[in-house]
This record gives C-alpha cells, structure tokens and sequence, in this order.
C-alpha cells in the first residue's frame, strides 16, 4: 500500500503555510481554483533545477507562462521590477492572475513586490527551493527591493495566498546554501526558543528528514510571532536580531572588492556582534556570548574588516530601516532563548562590536 502523503498547515498572520509530502498538491489544488492566467517566476537555477518538477504537479492545467531573472541579489532591483512589469503587460496579464514565485529568497522577495504594486495587487503564492526561504524569507508577507546600497530599502508587508514548501527541492543546494539558511534556524533558536537552538547543534543537514522537522520547527516559530505582529510594530521584530549589523556587513561585502556575503553568512556575523553589544550591555553572560561566538564559528568564517571600514558600515547602519531618529536600534538577548527589541545603542558601542568583529 503506497505511503500517504503528509500535510502540515501553519498560519502566519494572513497566510497559510503547506509543509510535507502534498504541499505541491495542495498548491495545484489552488491552481485549478483560479479563473485567471498564471505566471511562473523563477531564476535561470531554479527553472534548471525545480521548474519541471513544478510543472509536473500542475499537469493538466491550462497553459502556465514562466518568466526568468538572474539568480542573484542585483535582481533585486527596481530595473528588474519594471521589465517583469512590462512583461505582465505585454502578456496581457490583469486582476485575476496568479503569480507562482519559484526560488529563493531573491524570488519570493522580488516576486511579493512585483505582485503587490502590479495593477495595484495580484495574488501571488511562494514556493521557496533554498533553506533560507522555507525556513524564514517566504514566510510572513515582507517582500522589496535593494536600493543606493541599502537592502530592502523599498518594499511591502503583503502576504501572499499561499507558501508551500517542498523539502525534496533542498537537493539541488550545496552546503554553502545549506548553511546559509540555517543561520536563520539559528537566529529562530537564540532569539525566540533556545531548545531549537540546541536541536540545530551539529544537525546533519544533508538529511532532509532531519531537516525537514528542523524546517518545521522554524516555520511554527517564524509563523506565531507573524501571526502576533504582521506588521513588526512590537515582538516581530525579535526577528531582527543579528540583521541591523547583518544587512550592513551584506551591503559593505557587495561593495567592497572582499568576498560577496550571502545574507546568511552576513545575518550569522550580525549575531556574533549583536551577542557581544548583549554582553557588553550586560544583558547576556560571558559563557553565553562564548557559546553563541563559539558555534556560529565553527559555520561561518568571519569577514575581514579594516579600521578604515569604520564609517561606511556606521553610515550603512544609518540608513537601516529599523532605526528611528538618526539613532541606532537593535534587538539583543536576554539569555539564548529570548529577545529584545529596540534597544538604543549609541555610535560609540556600535564602533566597539565593529571593532570586536575585526579582532576575531
């Protein structure tokens, strides 16, 4: 007797969540539903690597136009917005279309943005194929782009129908993406539930059965905090912790001529730093802040800074949208396991865990 296929719904905020075995069943469940045309965007890897395994589960359907950008951060850009624009227009696509953003993080983000401003608002639904996207960047309804070397500079808090994660899509990673989505499992675990940060210690991530439960984990926690705060007005934003650093160090390594960081590894160093502003602030212990600064070592390398990297980071950190007034915020431990959110942390401190970062 064939084994059943298991489905798991979460709900986060306005949209629900599909994980296990018929998630791209559920999804093509949804797509006979629809009296509108459908659009697939994806990137030149993922219409590679999932694209047909995609089409597959909506065989029989009517005919589904794909659309491709280049894998990749640039995509992030409003230059890419208005030619995917241009080509919903030129393809006659209107207010009852559906938009099947298939990829990473990169694709759900910009596929959300192209969707919510798109004749003002087209459905769209994500089926994120990396670790960062089923574990965190699909989920919770933010979607932008990167602007002046600021990340997320321009966006939308708008969910979308759906997210449905497929873990057999996981195969196509190396362990380079692997990591990178797990520092977002690891930022789940410091920062809302220090139980899934241990379950994460030394997890053998080429297992997808293991990792499916650790995915599972993740998105339960990702989808209640969502659920209490889609907006990010009050506990959302524990989830910012280890990014205001994070997104500054990704925006400096793109502009720097070092090696490019994937938002993973940036986030992963963020947390070190942001670890040591929760010691230093003596809102963590020394054993802790060794713990966190020992584990994310052993994953991540750190990034090379100099002392004249100083004022770009500071001036990038500025521009993060979390701050208020010029000043800096941020959300720093309490202990592994909690968080707490805006935080006011002068010049001179943030100069300080630069400082700490260079001197790993």
């Amino acid at each position: 007797m064939p084994k059943r296929k298991q489905l798991l719904e979460v709900k986060a905020g306005d949209h629900p969540v599909f994980l296990g075995g018929s998630a791209l069943d559920a999804l093509a469940g949804l797509a006979r539903t629809r009296k509108g045309k459908v659009f697939v965007l994806c990137d030149r890897n993922t219409a590679l690597h999932c694209l047909p395994e995609l089409l597959g589960a909506l065989e029989g359907l009517a005919p589904i136009a794909t659309v491709e950008v280049e894998p990749g951060e640039a995509s992030k850009s409003i230059g890419t917005c208005q030619g995917l624009w241009e080509h919903l227009l030129v393809h006659e696509a209107d207010r009852h279309t559906l938009l099947i953003n298939l990829g990473g993080g990169v694709v759900t983000d910009l596929g959300g943005f192209v969707a919510g401003a798109y004749k003002r608002g087209i459905d769209c639904v994500h089926v994120p194929t990396t670790l960062m996207g089923m574990c965190d960047a699909a989920i919770g309804g933010k979607s932008g782009i990167d602007m002046g070397g600021v990340k997320n500079a321009v966006g939308l808090i708008t969910g979308p129908l759906g997210v449905y994660v497929h873990v057999p899509f996981l195969r196509t990673l190396g362990k380079r993406e692997l990591l990178n989505g797990a520092a977002e499992m690891m930022k789940h675990g410091l920062a809302l539930d220090a139980q899934h940060w241990h379950d994460l210690q030394d997890a053998p991530l080429h297992d997808l059965d293991v990792l499916a439960q650790l995915i599972s984990r993740s998105v339960q926690l990702k989808a209640a905090v969502v659920t209490a705060d889609q907006h990010e007005n009050g506990v959302r934003k524990k989830l910012n912790f280890g990014h205001t650093i994070g997104h500054a160090l990704e925006a400096h390594s793109w502009e720097s001529g070092q090696r490019e960081l994937l938002h993973g590894e940036a986030v992963a160093i963020g947390m070190i730093a942001e670890a040591w502003l929760s010691w230093r602030m003596r809102t963590i212990g020394r054993e802790e802040l060794e713990t966190i600064t020992a584990r994310l070592l052993s994953y991540y390398k750190p990034y090379p800074l100099m002392a004249s990297d100083h004022h770009r980071l500071l001036e990038l950190m500025r521009n993060d949208k979390k701050n208020t007034a010029g000043g800096y915020r941020c959300t720093l431990l309490e202990r592994i396991g909690s968080a707490q959110v805006d935080v006011e942390v002068s010049a001179t401190l943030m100069g300080e865990a630069i400082d700490h970062l260079r001197h790993l």
